[in-house]
């Protein structure tokens, strides 16, 4: 393909990879083995135009886990999963005869700062870091999604929670969902070992999920008697390299996955969309209550230093954890492990929850829309941007299921029936993306200090976590007149 440069970029000296990728029509690829019968043909219903080589410019971090999810070098490579988003792109290029731009960048977020600031029409679209990125809705340099007419966000290939998170009076300033399959990659879940079941005679969870009694008494109650002190020191450690859990899990990933999975949430909207943060001290109570009997109680691996991650990840994989807890891409550390695994949703909080639901890692990209798009632009915008989410939808998300997570992850089909268990109820909480240090963790700050009291955590963010709300919808206010 061919390369191309962007004076644009050079003006705002970052440094960049720009090529048209993914636009020449694709060879003809070779019949898939794998069953693709659940491609879906939902019209997207966008109209049929043509715009005679018009480019789509597209910023995406270089080296970021989203870089993937667009950008494809021109050319397929064998990858399955990368070869479907070329497909995407080239078909994308060629319904609405256009090109796609994508420039890799050093710091995405920087710089549609400083173009938007600058008043320059440099780009279409953005990949950005969730919890970070929030901060260009909050400094008015993102478009609200409303404002681009064919972006019809109540379409599946949407995150149908993203309004939760990231909406303010009904105006959408970012999005996700198929458009981004790293993005589901990182999406929580909990993964078991099958051997582990086999030799204590436990039946595989897959059918509480089905019937909708994976709950987090149901993890209490197997992992009840499944630490236990085998190397004779007596006590059950997570130094030790022969003790055994129940829960194998990292300090930065259960506490978030486990209270978001029980209908945890910490900021609310009002009837018009507005949001208020208000602890709910008894609700959060009865959850954190479950969460601690499973990890403190039961006595699992709870690591509290971030830098050990990958020990939680070995002790699973060494077989010495009944369930480790992390994201769908852990399963890459795991291809090597000896006893059989497979993989479910976090559990609810009771039976009476109506869905699984799942943690979003703070890492996830979102897609936005530089406020500096002018208005002439936005229909050819968002055709495009509702194009790409479409066709992922019917081309991409398929691949990524039947071949990346099922074929080359997941060791057996039930744990791939799983997935849309988990990818299609994710939750996303304004308290997180914009205080993940402050109220956002205090479920990670209360189990790493083996506490209790929740009522007076959540009431020592009240003043500060309000306060915060108030400001960002404030900069949403602004942005909505702009």
């Amino acid at each position: 393909m061919k390369r191309i440069l962007c004076a644009v970029l050079a003006a705002l000296t970052v440094i960049t990879a720009s090529f048209t990728a993914g636009c020449a029509a694709p060879e003809t690829p070779a019949q898939s083995t794998e069953d693709t019968s659940v491609v879906t043909e939902l019209d997207d219903g966008l109209p049929d135009l043509r715009f005679d080589g018009q480019v789509f410019r597209i910023a995406v971090g270089n080296g970021h886990m989203s870089q993937g999810d667009i950008y494809t070098e021109g050319h397929e490579t064998g990858d399955p999963l990368h070869d479907a988003v070329f497909r995407r792109n080239a078909a994308v290029c060629d319904r609405f005869g256009i090109k796609l731009e994508i420039n890799l960048i050093e710091d995405t977020i920087g710089t549609v700062k400083t173009s938007v600031k600058a008043g320059s029409d440099d780009y279409d679209l953005a990949f950005v870091g969730m919890v970070y990125g929030s901060e260009l809705a909050q400094a008015n340099l993102v478009l609200p999604f409303e404002k681009l007419p064919f972006v019809n966000l109540s379409q599946p290939w949407w995150d149908k929670d993203i309004w939760n998170g990231f909406s303010i009076r009904n105006n959408l300033m970012m999005v996700n969902g198929d458009i981004s399959p790293s993005s589901f990659s990182i999406t929580s879940c909990l993964y078991f070992n099958k051997t582990l079941f086999g030799k204590l005679d436990i039946e595989y969870p897959y059918e509480l999920v089905r019937s909708g009694k994976w709950t987090l008494d149901k993890m209490f109650e197997l992992t009840k008697d499944a630490s236990v002190d085998l190397d004779g020191d007596g006590k059950i450690s997570g130094d030790s390299e022969s003790d055994r859990f129940g829960l194998s899990a990292w300090c930065l990933d259960a506490p978030y996955s486990f209270y978001y999975a029980a209908g945890g949430m910490l900021v609310y909207k009002d009837a018009d969309d507005v949001p208020y943060y208000e602890a709910n001290v008894e609700r959060d109570t009865l959850i954190y209550n479950k969460i601690y009997n499973v990890v403190i109680t039961n006595n699992a691996y709870f690591e509290t230093n971030i830098d050990d991650f990958d020990r939680v990840a070995k002790t699973f994989t060494d077989g010495r954890a009944l369930f480790y807890d992390a994201k769908l891409s852990s399963a890459e550390l795991l291809r090597e492990m000896d006893d059989e695994y497979g993989f479910i949703p976090v559990p609810k909080f009771n039976e009476a929850q109506t869905e699984y639901k799942s943690f979003v890692n703070g890492g996830s990209a979102m897609l936005c829309v530089p406020g500096s798009v002018p208005e002439a632009r936005r229909e050819f915008v968002s055709i495009i941007i509702e194009a790409l989410a479409s066709e992922a939808y019917r081309t991409v998300t398929p691949v990524l299921k039947e071949t990346y997570l099922k074929r080359k992850i997941t060791r057996d089909s039930d744990s791939a029936d799983m997935i849309d268990y988990i990818v299609r109820n994710r939750v996303f909480d304004m308290a997180y993306i914009n205080m993940h240090l402050g109220v956002g963790s205090y479920v990670k700050d209360l189990l790493t200090e083996r506490a209790t009291d929740v009522a007076s955590t959540l009431k020592s963010y009240q003043k500060a976590s309000a306060k915060k709300i108030q400001h960002i919808v404030k900069a949403f206010d602004k942005s909505l007149n702009s």
